[in-house]
Formats: C-alpha cells, sequence, structure tokens
C-alpha cells in the first residue's frame, strides 16, 4: 500500500472515533433510507474507487443497498461495477453499528493497450456476475448524517477483487 493511502486510511479512521462524540441514535428503523458518495480503494487495479450508494431499511436488522462505482484506471485498467448487497446492521453502541454483509455483483473490466503496428488504442472488456462478501462499520453524525467504512471482497470469474470504501449518507 502507497503511504498516501494508509495516510488517508489513518484520517479516516480519525474522523470516526470523533464522531462517536456526536448525540445520535444508530438504530435502523423500517423503512429509513439514505443516499451518498463513497470513495476507496480496489485491489485488483491498485486503484481509486469512487461511486454513489442508496440503502433503504427493510426493518431495523435486514437493508437492502445497491450501488454504482467506477474504477479509475491503473495500470491500464477500470472497470463499472454495480453491486446489490444485504446488510444485517446491529447497534454496537447507540451511536454505531455494525453490519455483516451479502450480495450479487455486476463487474464490467475494461483492459487498455496499444495496438503495436498502429499505434491505436485497443480496449477490450470483461464483464461478469459475481458475489460480494463483507462487513461494514457506521456513525450516526446527527438524525440526518451518517459516516461509514466498509470493506468487501467480490468473487467474479476472471476479476476477483477486494475493496475498502468509506462513505458519507444523508438519511431520509
Amino acid at each position: 500500500m502507497t503511504h498516501q493511502f494508509v495516510s488517508s486510511l489513518r484520517t479516516i479512521a480519525a474522523i470516526l472515533l470523533l464522531a462517536v462524540t456526536f448525540g445520535a441514535s444508530a438504530q435502523v428503523e423500517r423503512g429509513q433510507k439514505s443516499f451518498g458518495p463513497k470513495a476507496g480503494y480496489i485491489t485488483k487495479n491498485n486503484g481509486v474507487l469512487a461511486g454513489l450508494s442508496f440503502d433503504y431499511a427493510f426493518s431495523s436488522h435486514v437493508r437492502i443497498a445497491p450501488s454504482l462505482g467506477l474504477v479509475f484506471r491503473n495500470e491500464d485498467r477500470d472497470a463499472m461495477l454495480v453491486d446489490i448487497d444485504m446488510h444485517f446492521p446491529f447497534a454496537t453502541s447507540s451511536k454505531a453499528a455494525f453490519y455483516p454483509l451479502a450480495g450479487v455483483a455486476f463487474n464490467s473490466w475494461a483492459l487498455h493497450g496499444v495496438d503495436p503496428d498502429s499505434h491505436d488504442d485497443v480496449t477490450s472488456h470483461k464483464n461478469g456476475f459475481g458475489i460480494n462478501a463483507g462487513a461494514g462499520w457506521e456513525i450516526r453524525l446527527s438524525g440526518a448524517l451518517r459516516i461509514g467504512f466498509e470493506a468487501k471482497y467480490t468473487l467474479v470469474k476472471h476479476y476477483p477483487n477486494a475493496q475498502i470504501a468509506a462513505r458519507i449518507a444523508y438519511v431520509f
């Protein structure tokens, strides 16, 4: 891991620890929704992941969480990721919750190259469906704001990968 990435993880951890001092409840209510950006790291190309995530709580312990992610080009690879995960949250304190997750994934990876004769960009795509497994931790900063950290592994033929991401979400 690069020094910059490790430094970013330390900053995120410090923010999460400081956020515990805010007054809010980690309790997830039926019908509660959240939406917001996420950013992180993906192992397949040692690149940056950015995207949007949404979640809807069916109950206090089950919610669906579709997300869309873009992996920026590094090592001549980039990707579009579509995930539909299920979260199973439970409160670890009055402000924080931990959740295991499982879901399905669609990954579309692009491999970029250069034709040696014409020097044209030659791109090939590998699309695949797979499964996700992982866990996350979140903190309610207020009734309408939540931050979190998530790590998951995606098993997709040809392009398995691990992802670490932080997110901030508006709760409504």
